[in-house]
Formats: C-alpha cells, sequence, structure tokens
C-alpha cells in the first residue's frame, strides 16, 4: 500500500517543468479596435511624461468600453506600487464594484509588466492583456516572467498579446529618456565643480578622483550610463568595508546620472 500511495502522489502532482498554457504569449499586432484602445494607453503614457513620470500608460476595457484609464505616478504619488497596471487595476475594480474584473476583461498596456503588475493583473482575473513593447529593463522575456507563476495551480488563465502599436510605445519610451538624459547632461555642463553635486562632500571629492572623474566634463566624455556604473560597483566595494556614507553617496549619485530623482544620502543606506 505504501508503494501505491508513492505511486498515485507522483501521478497526481504535475511535473515542475511541464509545459503550462494557462498564460500563452504570442506576437500580434492588433486588430484596428485593438488601435484604437491602445492609442487611449498611449495617450496616459503621454501624460505621465508630461509629469516627469516614466511614460508608460494602460486602460482596461469590458464590453467595448472603456471602464478604467491610468499612467505611472510612483514619483507623483511616493509610492513605489504606483503603476499605470496597478492603478487602472484599482480603478476598474471601483468601476465594476468588485476586485475580480474577470475573463471579459482586456488590459492594454504600453509596456510589458513587471512581476508586481503581473500578479495584480492575474488576481484581478483578467483574462486578455494586449502589451505594446514587449521588452523591458526589468523582464527580457515576458515569457521567463510568467513561469514564476506557471508553477503555481492558483492562477487563473489570461493570454498576452505583444507587438500592438509597438513602434509607437517604444517611441514615447526612448524620446523620454533621450530627453532626460539631455537634460541631465546640460545640468552637468553647468556645474562649478564637483562639489556642487548633490549629496557629496570632501571624501565623495577624493572618491570621485580615484575614479577617474576631476572635472564635470570628465562624466561627459565617458558618459553618464558608464558613470553610473562605476560608481555603483565602487559604492558595493565601499559599503563591504563598512565606509557606509561614502557608499549611500556615491549610490545616491548613480540616481543622478541616470536621471533619476535624487534622494538624501541617509536614504540610500
Amino acid at each position: 500500500m505504501g508503494f501505491f500511495y508513492v505511486k498515485l502522489k507522483a501521478f497526481d502532482c504535475p511535473t515542475p517543468n511541464m509545459h503550462n498554457t494557462k498564460f500563452p504569449v504570442q506576437a500580434n499586432p492588433g486588430s484596428a479596435e485593438d488601435h484604437q484602445w491602445m492609442q487611449l494607453a498611449l495617450a496616459q503614457a503621454n501624460l505621465a511624461a508630461f509629469a516627469g513620470e516614466v511614460p508608460i500608460g494602460a486602460v482596461v476595457v469590458q464590453g467595448g468600453k472603456v471602464i478604467a484609464s491610468a499612467h505611472n505616478a510612483p514619483i507623483s504619488k511616493n509610492d513605489a506600487c504606483a503603476h499605470a497596471e496597478i492603478q487602472v487595476i484599482q480603478q476598474a475594480c471601483q468601476a465594476v464594484g468588485n476586485y475580480r474584473l474577470g475573463a471579459q476583461a482586456t488590459m492594454y498596456v504600453t509596456l510589458q509588466p513587471c512581476l508586481m503588475c503581473l500578479g495584480a493583473i492575474l488576481h484581478a482575473r483578467i483574462g486578455r492583456v494586449v502589451v505594446g513593447c514587449s521588452q523591458s529593463r526589468y523582464n527580457s522575456d515576458l515569457r521567463n516572467a510568467l513561469k514564476a507563476f506557471e508553477e503555481s495551480q492558483a492562477w487563473h488563465p489570461c493570454s498576452f498579446e505583444t507587438g500592438c502599436m509597438d513602434t509607437e510605445c517604444e517611441t514615447v519610451l526612448t524620446s523620454f529618456f533621450q530627453n532626460r538624459r539631455r537634460q541631465r547632461e546640460q545640468s552637468i555642463r553647468e556645474l562649478a565643480g564637483l562639489m556642487h553635486l548633490p549629496n557629496v562632500n570632501k571624501e565623495t571629492i577624493v572618491e570621485l578622483a580615484h575614479l577617474g572623474y576631476s572635472t564635470p566634463e570628465d562624466f561627459l566624455q565617458l558618459g553618464l550610463e558608464k558613470v553610473a556604473d562605476d560608481l555603483a560597483l565602487r559604492a558595493r566595494t565601499l559599503k563591504d568595508t563598512q565606509a557606509t556614507q561614502q557608499a549611500a553617496i556615491l549610490a545616491s549619485l548613480c540616481d543622478y546620472f541616470k536621471g533619476e530623482p535624487v534622494r538624501s544620502w541617509k536614504q540610500y543606506l
């Protein structure tokens, strides 16, 4: 009986690597109707860009009508969870009076959702998600991101379609980051010296000199992304040696060179 019980349990339990079809992902440029709804999501993305937020927009459609629309707002709301997808789900749930939107609901979003937003989408039991840009800095492949959910049997099915107005969605993002880099480069050109960088002190100036940065022009010649990478690596080294203040200051400068809002160095400890 013990042997039979073991074999029965093995038969009942799905193999971890078994192909899961609950979250199919396929490339689909979309229909004319899909383009209509994605245009509204793009309009939301542009509102986010105007507010200084990373331009991502989303709408939820149910029964051929938009029931909610939203855009990224973590900076303006001081809320790490205020992604376009989270906010549009919250609005849609209020609109229908139910935290489960159901299989007939479709979300249109201009950029591939992150893991947090994928979790919210599946919790809301949305049946279809139409994505503009299928790539993001956090998830290189949507299928890989969904693998985290395939291991559980708790989720209801949801289909994902990528590539709807992908050029337009990518252009909004590219233009935003190009403009933000130009603005940050201009602010660096206008610096009278490195002491005018945010959060720095005399010890920071020494650290920067050791890395080969003695003037604002040094940053521009190498490129701000490379500068941010150098500072991040040095910050990790300093943190390991218990030089926590300088590690935090360099970490804050990483945000500065990436064009992100810069907080007090103490918040990087």
